[in-house]
């Protein structure tokens, strides 16, 4: 008896989530971890092999000093930032290698953001680009799709205006299709990518990326190379395959991130 109350308590709670509970966060991240744990990426690599991983992976620790003190803020997460490795990270690539000018494609809450201030240098500079704060249709691109529900928000970078912080930070507003990044290029020594995540955004903000670099040196950041974003590794699998400028790609093992450090 006791078993089969357990199996109809599961078995509402699973129709709960697959429905209605869908709107959560929480939950849509609970569905993400049960494709994971039932191999849902390898068969659907099976049938479109086109999304098979083939940027080489590279361990954490060959990246950066795991003994790199950081500072981390805002460690809860929710929908559509990055991991709490990931944030480790990022963080740790910021305290090693002291970018002074970075620059952010899809602001989102500023959860990112924040931490990319808060482990940089006192003069250091944070320049975050996202849309605009009302309901917005992409037009020089293809539509936005699952993105939506991170464009449509009533505050951007919620997570650091409140911060001390937020003196490094310059929050920009455009769409990376038709932003004007001239007065920025050349002048980062970082760059994170997590903007929309079309096949063709990605190509065009990773293009972008390249002429942000000063003296085409420095680190280049894409996120969401796993799981839900097929286009995101369709894409990246497609400028390491194809483009010599980004031959130098490593997939971070147990995360989502791909970088590119190039420094002489």
């Amino acid at each position: 008896m006791k078993r089969l109350f357990m199996y109809c308590f599961a078995l509402f709670n699973c129709l709960y989530i697959f429905t209605i509970g869908y709107v959560f966060s929480k939950n849509r991240k609970l569905i993400s971890n049960l494709c994971e744990l039932f191999n849902y990426q390898k068969i659907k690599e099976t049938i479109k092999p086109e999304l098979k991983a083939i940027i080489p992976e590279i361990n954490i620790a060959d990246l950066v000093n795991e003994a790199t003190p950081i500072e981390i803020r805002e460690l809860h997460s929710v929908d559509g930032n990055v991991t709490a490795e990931e944030l480790i990270v990022i963080a740790k690539l910021v305290r090693q290698y002291k970018p002074n000018r970075m620059f952010e494609i899809g602001t989102f809450d500023g959860r990112t953001t924040l931490n990319l201030a808060c482990n940089s240098s006192d003069d250091a500079k944070v320049y975050t680009l996202d849309l605009p704060n009302q309901k917005y249709v992409a037009k020089e691109q293809v539509a936005l799709d699952g993105d939506m529900s991170f464009v449509n928000k009533s505050v951007t970078g919620s997570r650091f205006v409140r911060n001390e912080c937020k003196n490094k930070i310059t929050q920009l507003y455009g769409d990376s299709a038709t932003f004007d990044f001239s007065p920025y290029e050349k002048k980062m020594d970082f760059v994170f990518i997590d903007g929309a995540h079309t096949y063709e955004y990605i190509l065009n903000d990773s293009d972008k990326a390249l002429k942000l670099l000063k003296d085409a040196q420095g680190i280049i950041l894409w996120h969401d190379y796993k799981w839900v974003w097929d286009d995101a590794r369709k894409a990246l699998n497609k400028l390491y395959s194809t483009r010599s400028e980004f031959k130098d790609l490593k997939h971070v093992k147990g995360t989502s991130l791909v970088c590119m450090v190039k420094y002489r």
